[in-house]
């Protein structure tokens, strides 16, 4: 699990396709978790975790676009991925979260593929945030010349 400096990093140095891998780490996060809490009775928590997992779910729907076979089979996949993970806290059953994981690991495998392929939006430059000025720069073999 990565801390938020280094996932505020990331953010600010991949591309699409690296966006959508956080998004799917944060929900294989989100099913440990959940795994987690079942086995210490804690029902809120998981609740809340799972409340978190849907709304990940939700921005990765949002994010298709067009009627391509690709889209519709992401849609499936999240839609059944948000019923097993419901059936899953209903029923306080880990075997769902441990499903889950299954369905969303490979997806999150090709997509840290298809971001390797994509080069970064920003190639280098400062990222800050309200504590923090960072410096990076990728690709440094290449440079700019005017």
């Amino acid at each position: 699990m990565l801390n938020k400096e280094e996932i505020e990093k990331r953010i600010s140095s991949t591309n699409e396709a690296g966006l959508v891998s956080i998004l799917y780490e944060a929900m294989i996060d989100n099913f440990k978790d959940s795994i987690d809490v079942i086995d210490k009775n804690d029902w809120n928590k998981l609740n809340y975790i799972n409340n978190n997992s849907r709304d990940i779910l939700a921005e990765l729907l949002f994010t298709l676009r067009g009627d391509s076979n690709i889209s519709n089979n992401l849609k499936e996949i999240y839609i059944y991925t948000n019923k097993i993970i419901t059936i899953g806290e209903n029923k306080k059953d880990k075997s769902y979260f441990e499903t889950a994981i299954k369905i969303i690991q490979p997806l999150k495998e090709g997509f840290d593929q298809i971001e390797k392929n994509i080069d970064p939006k920003v190639v280098t430059g400062l990222t800050y945030g309200r504590s923090s000025l960072d410096d990076y720069q990728l690709k440094r073999n290449k440079d700019f010349q005017g």
